[in-house]
């Protein structure tokens, strides 16, 4: 240390607790006290293992961009998981049931809400293998008795060559053949709608009442109603032939359904004849025809399985 030094410590006054004091001498290891520096080494050694430990401490928290990637990964895990969805649970394909009787026959089927249909000869009728909650719709051609069971919540509705019949729950016949060009709707009890094929609203055309009996023209979608008895067109179910004040053309379309037979009347005249009778001991076509023919005055003859019947003019 050079001697200006040790004269500039020489002339200073510091109090007692100046770590530097006032020498009388030049001696500078005597003039020069080094106070020790009060240092607790353990508290230093926490406050640095302290900071170290929280150089340490990783942050959970997730940076703008992965926070953005992350938001868009998810977005498609979405869209995936709702093809998936859509792909794998949507509702089964609704399947259907078909029946038909087999010619001069009568078939009895029973619907998934205990509806019941009687099918006469050659009918068919096509129908959901469970129906929805809110609509029981069936397809049908030929001459079926329904027996519906009543559902307020879930209409039920006969689609028939055109023809819509809706009801809550009745008992009707219906005779809707492809090849003819009226059908009849005739109700025994309850009440059933009726809307033709041009019409695609909810206002019916026609609302029938017990013992009523809709015409319903397929070309011109016109509607006639009359009063009849219903059991007249619906004792074929029981085997029974129950004929009042019918055309004689009535008549033998209805024997045509139940013998599986084509019968032609040659005279219009004679299709207009009007008949009352009644079979119930399960008579056969020969009798019937025989029996018949006595009050119509017509003849009758088989040519390779039809039978045509003209007047008789003796």
């Amino acid at each position: 240390m050079s001697s200006n030094y040790i004269k500039a410590f020489k002339n200073m006054n510091r109090d007692k607790n100046s770590t530097v004091k006032h020498c009388d001498t030049f001696d500078y290891k005597k003039c020069i006290e080094f106070k020790d520096v009060f240092s607790d080494a353990d508290a230093v050694y926490q406050n640095l293992w302290q900071r170290i430990q929280n150089e340490k401490i990783i942050s959970l928290g997730v940076s703008p961009v992965w926070k953005y990637v992350s938001i868009a990964v998810s977005f498609a895990l979405l869209i995936v998981s709702s093809c998936f969805l859509a792909v794998f649970m949507q509702p089964e394909e609704l399947a259907y049931m078909e029946m038909t009787a087999v010619p001069g026959s009568k078939v009895k089927v029973i619907l998934p809400d205990s509806s019941t249909v009687w099918l006469n000869s050659n009918a068919k009728i096509r129908y959901p293998h469970q129906f929805s909650s809110d609509r029981r719709v069936v397809e049908f051609t030929g001459e079926a008795l329904f027996q519906v069971k009543k559902n307020s919540k879930a209409p039920f509705v006969v689609n028939a060559e055109g023809l819509r019949v809706q009801v809550l729950g009745t008992e009707f016949n219906i005779y809707a053949e492809p090849e003819s060009n009226v059908i009849e709707t005739t109700l025994v009890n309850g009440s059933v709608a009726l809307f033709g094929a041009k019409n695609d609203t909810q206002k019916p055309d026609i609302i029938l009442s017990p013992n009523q009996q809709a015409l319903y023209n397929k070309r011109n979608g016109h509607i006639d109603v009359q009063n009849v008895r219903s059991s007249s067109y619906t004792s074929w179910v029981n085997g029974l032939f129950v004929f009042e004040k019918n055309s004689l053309e009535e008549i033998m379309i209805s024997l045509e359904r139940a013998f599986n037979v084509e019968i032609h009347i040659e005279h219009e005249a004679l299709k207009k004849q009007r008949l009352t009778a009644r079979f119930v001991h399960q008579e056969t076509l020969d009798e019937i025809l025989s029996i018949l023919q006595i009050s119509a005055h017509y003849k009758y003859k088989k040519v390779k399985g039809a039978i045509y019947i003209s007047e008789d003019v003796n």
